[in-house]
């Protein structure tokens, strides 16, 4: 049970203590303390059940005591007790917080080392990460790999877990971070930090797609990837696929030869958005407007020289 308020001479009765008052005059007396009608009016009023920090189901007899004097005042019977519980839990500010009620991410940034649970995995906000924690909330996660390795030594086998994860907003930043650790989830927890901490940016044209097509090598990967118009979808391997949906990328087409592991496609992949020029860069190397170099790759109009009129 709640202690009384230390301001407040009460005494105890269950939920909250009820304030004896007397009135004297234009005052009224709380315990031993005298105050005006307007000061007792605005106290709080400490007999009502507080749904937040009273805990329900200790003060269940005071609740079932008001609803028995509710029962009486409306001389009602036993076939009617829903219709007073309403009326109790309504009068006294009484609700029952239900199972599904959760907020996954608190309104604030949470202290540093506090964990956010999140489906797949636990992922820790602290300051470290260096992103904001708003755009923290919104990152998307794909653990791409989670597999048991052994390190042989003269102790013998040595297993660990190996995770490795992709996280981006959808929006052009994306990065991917390796792991290692005793258990899987603590695997994916490190990858999952190492990741937010490698994301980059990289450019989309029209936010959809690649700038132009990209041929990359890595190891003994050959990555090839095309451009490609607006609603052709992404139509890659399912280990691209999670890394272009994670970067923001809609509407692309891609091949793997030579080796397909997928922690060599994995860097293969980011190593290729890497490389991508982007009109900017033709313009300066050029000697033209990055206008014109605009409408010649994406417009078919013809592009005209720095310092010179195309009429």
């Amino acid at each position: 049970m709640l202690n009384s308020h230390p301001m407040l001479g009460s005494q105890s009765v269950g939920v909250r203590a009820f304030t004896v008052s007397t009135a004297t005059g234009d005052k009224v007396q709380l315990g031993s303390d005298y105050v005006t009608l307007k000061e007792a009016q605005n106290k709080r009023g400490l007999f009502k059940l507080d749904p937040i920090y009273d805990d329900v189901e200790e003060n269940s007899s005071v609740i079932n005591l008001w609803k028995r004097q509710k029962a009486a005042e409306l001389n009602a019977d036993a076939s009617a007790m829903s219709h007073i519980d309403e009326l109790v839990r309504k009068e006294h500010n009484i609700f029952e917080v239900p199972d599904d009620f959760q907020r996954p991410y608190p309104k604030y940034p949470p202290p540093k080392g506090a964990v956010i649970s999140d489906d797949g995995g636990d992922m820790v906000w602290s300051a470290d990460l260096k992103i904001p924690y708003e755009e923290f909330r919104r990152l998307a996660k794909k653990t791409l790999i989670v597999k048991r390795t052994v390190q042989m030594t003269r102790k013998g086998k040595m297993p660990s877990m190996y995770a490795m994860v992709v996280v981006g907003n959808g929006r052009g930043s994306a990065g991917y971070g390796e792991g290692k650790s005793d258990e899987a989830a603590k695997a994916v927890l490190f990858a999952t930090r190492a990741a937010i901490k490698n994301m980059s940016h990289f450019p989309r044209y029209d936010e959809r797609t690649l700038y132009h097509d990209i041929e990359h090598k890595f190891k003994a990967t050959k990555l090839f990837l095309w451009a490609r118009r607006p609603g052709f979808g992404c139509r890659v391997s399912p280990v691209i696929h999670n890394i272009f949906e994670c970067v923001g990328i809609h509407d692309i087409a891609g091949k793997v030869h030579g080796s397909r592991n997928p922690m060599n496609v994995i860097k293969a992949v980011f190593e290729a958005l890497k490389k991508q020029r982007i009109p900017s860069d033709l313009a300066k190397a050029r000697g033209l407007r990055l206008v014109d170099v605009n409408h010649t790759y994406y417009q078919g109009i013809r592009t005209t020289p720095v310092g010179r009129s195309k009429f």
